[in-house]
């Protein structure tokens, strides 16, 4: 009992830093602006901010949720390109050096 949960601290600490692929990426946000460590905001919706939990496999059930490529295309211009990729993840270090 304790050694599971140790194993779910350490989980839980790890989405709290946010290294990948237990970061949070908002496909619509520019660099500058992607949350650092567990920084969840409410209007980027549910499905974004318990991706790090799901990566963890910290939740008692896993949902249904297709991470990939999305119909449609990023607006020109997009940091991400045109490709409307949901999959990506980004270091801590490239986060923090564009801030």
């Amino acid at each position: 009992m304790l050694s599971a949960a140790l194993k779910l601290k350490e989980k839980l600490e790890t989405i709290l830093e946010g290294e990948k692929p237990f970061d949070i990426f908002v496909r619509w946000k520019p660099i500058e602006k992607q949350p650092i460590g567990w920084e969840p905001d409410l209007n980027d919706g549910v499905r974004l901010n318990i991706r790090p939990f799901i990566q963890a496999d910290v939740l008692r059930k896993r949902p249904n949720i297709k991470w990939g490529i999305d119909r449609g295309k990023n607006p020109p211009g997009s940091p991400w390109g045109e490709i409307r990729d949901n999959d990506k993840h980004l270091s801590l270090a490239e986060k923090k050096a564009v801030r």
